[in-house]
């Protein structure tokens, strides 16, 4: 009988010490994604930093190496020969 309670103050006590951390978690994100005070966006007659985007350089030789030249296309799938099935699959079979 001792064992018992022994075992259920156990499972009490790890289910407090995981209710606490979830706690302790959901304080820090509201903390810092919800109460947190946000920068202030930039008012009339200030604008943001343009942003540049880097050239982007493509190496079209590629589409010229022996590898691709020798590359063979594939060949046609042969239809299907045979029975298709049922007329209306989804009746049942009885």
């Amino acid at each position: 009988m001792p064992v018992d309670f022994i075992k259920e103050r156990k499972k009490q006590k790890y289910l407090t010490i995981s209710f606490v951390v979830i706690i302790i978690v959901a304080v820090f994100v509201l903390w810092f994604g919800y109460f947190r005070k946000n920068k202030p966006s930039p008012g009339f007659g200030q604008s943001l930093p343009a942003f540049h985007y880097p050239e982007i350089k493509i190496d079209f030789n590629v589409l010229d190496s022996s590898f691709l030249k020798e590359s063979q296309p594939f060949e046609k799938p042969v239809p299907f020969e045979g029975d298709k099935g049922r007329e209306n699959p989804f009746l049942p079979y009885y």
